[in-house]
């Protein structure tokens, strides 16, 4: 049996033929505008390369902003007509310029160093550079987006080789290389299921999920999972777009959280994935919420340190009241939580660490951070709910794994150090895509 597997661009075709048929049941942020013929030449392709490979090193390094940012400054006038062109690219770059507002007013407020500054604003202003470079790059032929993802992987890889050079990690493939060999391998994973090399695609999204789980990186095994499951159920055969496909996929994920639990929490008892990962689920799936809370002790507790200041933000180093740390540090214990001093300075030996993006962004510069976050999971959420109703089974993958990335990190990590290009560039092919989505005819069914 044939699946239904409707391969398009990422963006509207080059000479805009595109056919005019805006599908019902699709949040409407307004249609994307008449494609404008892409640049021939080189040129393009040239400067694409480079604002992807110059992704591999930056004038500071723990901030995120790299050459590649500085590229997209240089053409910043294009990218931003482009971008500017499509309105929920204009509600992205509003929102994001609104949060990169917030964090100059806070910090000058809260009187923090110039260094926790640049820090600060370097988050918002990764996040509308990557966007803005990356609707540029994407909305040109084929050739130049080649170029960019290819050179975008390569720039990815780059930097975490440089940057692990000169900070040595004790865990490098968790805290360097395993999120970005993962997003290459469903790059290229994407590109076989449009070529129509199923079999060779699933190999790669199994083979990539065990390597993280044997390397000990729970995470990102269960993102690869949760992106492969979504794969298999989204292109069944069916109208040509219809809400119901996406009930298989609710019921898939629903098993799926069932079972990835306990058939890893099997392996890791038994001590077949080595006495580490032993050691850990004994410790933390006796924690009352689960191994998830057990794990992220503090996602049960953040919301203590926001409500005592949940508009404003109090700086890059946040400082807490007393009564608020008691209160926070007491939930922890009540959890039943392998809790000592150690511990307590995890959380407030510098400042405060909640180990979790929106928990963090939102203590730090306040509720004004909240639309510029969210803003680009959503439409990466809604990316993925349109390939899934379209039966599109290169992009349920792609978009899949993008969205468990971005909402883990949202909720059970601290600020990586590249989620600055992350997020921007995910955005951009998601608006793309929608946008491509709602103007195009509906695949037709095999």
């Amino acid at each position: 049996m044939h699946d239904v597997v409707h391969v398009k661009p990422v963006c509207p075709s080059p000479d805009g033929t595109t056919v005019r048929a805006v599908r019902r049941g699709m949040p409407s942020f307004g249609k994307g505008p008449v494609p404008v013929p892409p640049q021939s030449g080189v040129a393009p392709s040239l400067v694409a390369a480079a604002m992807g490979l110059c992704n591999a090193w930056g004038p500071y390094e723990q901030t995120g902003v790299t050459v590649g940012h500085v590229i997209v400054l240089a053409i910043a006038p294009v990218c931003l007509t482009v971008a500017w062109r499509w309105r929920m690219a204009r509600w992205n770059v509003i929102l994001v310029c609104f949060w990169l507002l917030a964090s100059a007013f806070t910090e000058v407020m809260a009187d923090d160093s110039v260094h926790d500054a640049i820090l600060a604003l370097s988050r918002p202003f990764s996040v509308l550079v990557s966007f803005c470079g990356a609707m540029w790059a994407l909305q040109r032929t084929r050739s130049v987006v080649r170029a960019y993802g290819v050179t975008f992987i390569a720039g990815l890889i780059l930097n975490v080789y440089i940057f692990l050079r000169s900070n040595p990690s004790v865990d490098s493939w968790k805290y360097g290389y395993g999120p970005v060999v993962s997003l290459a391998v469903v790059l290229l994973a994407f590109v076989l299921l449009g070529r129509q090399k199923r079999s060779a695609a699933v190999i790669l999204v199994i083979s990539m999920a065990l390597v993280n789980l044997f390397q000990g990186f729970r995470s990102e095994f269960l993102i690869v999972c949760v992106a492969g499951a979504v794969t298999l159920l989204a292109g069944r055969r069916g109208p040509r777009s219809d809400w119901k496909r996406v009930v298989p996929v609710v019921v898939g994920l629903i098993s799926l959280a069932v079972v990835v639990p306990n058939a890893y929490g099997y392996l890791a008892s038994s001590g077949r994935l080595g006495i580490e990962q032993q050691y850990r689920w004994e410790r933390q799936s006796r924690v009352d919420g689960g191994v998830l809370v057990g794990a992220r002790p503090e996602i049960a507790a953040s919301y203590v340190i926001v409500k005592e200041s949940p508009i404003v933000g109090r700086g890059f180093t946040p400082e807490v009241s007393y009564r608020t740390r008691s209160e926070f540090l007491g939930k922890l214990q009540a959890g039943d939580v392998d809790f000592n001093e150690r511990r307590e300075n995890y959380y407030f030996g510098r400042g405060l660490y909640l180990h979790s993006v929106l928990f963090q962004l939102w203590t730090e510069t306040g509720m004004a951070v909240i639309p510029g976050i969210l803003l680009p999971v959503l439409f990466v959420l809604l990316a993925l709910v349109a390939a899934v109703r379209e039966g599109s089974r290169p992009y349920a993958l792609l978009f899949a794994f993008l969205c468990s990335q971005l909402a883990w990190d949202l909720l059970f990590s601290p600020w990586p150090r590249l989620e600055g290009l992350y997020l921007g560039t995910a955005a951009a092919a998601a608006v793309l895509y929608l946008g491509s989505w709602s103007r195009s005819g509906p695949a037709s069914a095999a």
